[in-house]
């Protein structure tokens, strides 16, 4: 069984091709629309979502990041197809400094369902230990259970082992926690804006199969040599 597929184009040109209801997990980093770079322009997120949801499976997950500045408008748009389950809030710690408003160090993160029940979901526990005993080792679990506040997974910076270059890129553990979540093993988890190939690394690592679409070359090749590698 062939385990990813990886698309070096626009992904507005590829997405029809992929079959109703084929997909487990959507997770995407696309661009903010802040005017950030070349690249960060404006979305067609109608369009996006009525692939989205003609490709999703009926237990299927579609999670999107995006900046303080646009959420709401993005929020606003994939509802009318999906229901929204969460709204969370990853917490990188060092953010971009600011002489004349707050540092921004935060990352929104929006989950949606394709339908109101039976949809994939596994619990996990975040990476902080409890800071109390007694009651709260009932569970059996040393760590605390996981909001939707996400602050125990730190950022990518410039020292980072795992650092590729792009501009964007998310930790692997973000990625993976997100996986881990979202999807089952097996499942085919798609990311259309897939950068350097975190999202794809993590679904290869927890053995789901993956579809990444990027349409920049250089991050493209960055993402083929690292699935490549995972997956051999």
């Amino acid at each position: 069984m062939k385990t990813y597929e990886l698309i070096n184009d626009d992904c507005m040109l590829r997405l029809p091709a992929i079959e109703n209801e084929s997909v487990d997990l959507i997770a995407i980093d696309p661009p903010y629309e802040i005017g950030y770079a070349e690249w960060d322009k404006g979305m067609n997120w109608d369009v996006l979502s009525q692939e989205f949801h003609r490709i999703l499976k009926p237990t299927g997950n579609l999670v999107v990041f995006q900046g303080w500045s646009n959420v709401a408008e993005t929020k606003r748009i994939l509802e009318e197809r999906f229901e929204l389950k969460n709204w969370i809030a990853w917490d990188r710690i060092k953010g971009r400094g600011a002489k004349t408003n707050f540092v921004s160090t935060r990352e929104d993160i929006l989950w949606f369902a394709k339908q109101p029940k039976g949809y994939t979901f596994n619990r996990v526990w975040s990476n902080t230990p409890k800071k109390t005993g007694g009651m709260g080792d009932k569970n059996g679990q040393k760590n605390r259970a996981l909001t939707n506040v996400w602050y125990d997974i730190s950022p990518i910076v410039p020292w980072s082992k795992e650092r590729t270059g792009h501009p964007t890129q998310k930790p692997l553990s973000l990625m993976e926690r997100i996986v881990r979540i979202w999807s089952n093993p097996n499942d085919l988890v798609l990311d259309c804006f897939m950068g350097s190939g975190t999202t794809g690394e993590a679904a290869l690592r927890l053995d789901r199969r993956f579809i990444g679409i990027e349409k920049n070359k250089e991050y493209f090749d960055k993402a083929e040599v690292r699935i490549r590698s995972q997956a051999e």
